[in-house]
C-alpha cells in the first residue's frame, strides 16, 4: 500500500504506483507529510520540516488546498495523521485552522481584486493613454452594464502586488459604486465612459 499525506489528510495512492512507487517521481511523498513540497518542489529528501507551511504565502497555501481537492477527487481518503494538523482525537489543531484562515484570505483578496472588469487601454503618441469601458471590456464577455473608468487606489494596488498578483490599473465600475479603492482619474468626469490620461513629462 502507498499512503500519501497532505495537510494531515491521508490518501491511498496505490493505484497511482507509476507516480508514487519506489523510484518514481513522487515517491518522497509516501509515508509522511511533506505538504510544503507540493509548492516548493523539495522532492529530494524528506525532513520533518516539510510538513511546516507557515513560511508560505497566502496564495501558496491556497494552491495547497487545490492539491488537496485533487486528492479528494482522485484517490481514496483513509484518515488523518496525528501531528501538526490534527490532534490525537482527530480534531483540527490551531495551526491547521490558521493555515485555512490564511488560505481563505488569499481567495477573498483574489475575488475582490477581480470584482470589476479591467478597462480597455490604448496609447498614442499624440494623446497619451486612453482608458474606456464597454459592456465587453475586461473579460470579453458581454454584460448588462458598461461602467465608468476608475483608477485602482495605490493602497489597494500595493496590497494586491504584495500578495503576488498582478496589479489592476483601471477598473470599469458600476455608476452607483462609492468604494474608496476605486477613484476617478484626474481631469476625468465621474460619469465619463472614456478618459485620456496624459503621459507624465
Amino acid at each position: 500500500l502507498l499512503y500519501l499525506v497532505i495537510l494531515g489528510h491521508v490518501y491511498d495512492v496505490t493505484v497511482g504506483f507509476k507516480h508514487y512507487g519506489p523510484g518514481q517521481s513522487y515517491h518522497m511523498f509516501i509515508g509522511h507529510d511533506a505538504t510544503r513540497s507540493f509548492v516548493t518542489g523539495e522532492f529530494d529528501q524528506y525532513t520533518l520540516e516539510l510538513s511546516d507551511v507557515s513560511a508560505l504565502k497566502e496564495t501558496e497555501l491556497e494552491q495547497l488546498l487545490t492539491w488537496k481537492d485533487f486528492y479528494d477527487k482522485t484517490y481514496q481518503y483513509v484518515g488523518k495523521l496525528v501531528g501538526r494538523y490534527f490532534d490525537p482525537v482527530g480534531q483540527e489543531t490551531p495551526y491547521y485552522r490558521y493555515v485555512l484562515e490564511r488560505a481563505a484570505k488569499a481567495k477573498e483578496s483574489k475575488d475582490d481584486s477581480s470584482k470589476y472588469p479591467s478597462c480597455n487601454v490604448e496609447w498614442k503618441v499624440e494623446m497619451g493613454t486612453r482608458v474606456w469601458c464597454t459592456n465587453r471590456s475586461g473579460t470579453g464577455q458581454e454584460r448588462s452594464w458598461v461602467g465608468h473608468p476608475r483608477k485602482v487606489a495605490e493602497s489597494n494596488a500595493a496590497e494586491i502586488e504584495a500578495n503576488g498578483r498582478s496589479v489592476q490599473f483601471c477598473a470599469c465600475v458600476p455608476e452607483e459604486l462609492s468604494e474608496p479603492h476605486y477613484v476617478p482619474f484626474p481631469g476625468c468626469e465621474e460619469t465619463a465612459k472614456s478618459c485620456i490620461i496624459p503621459d507624465q513629462s
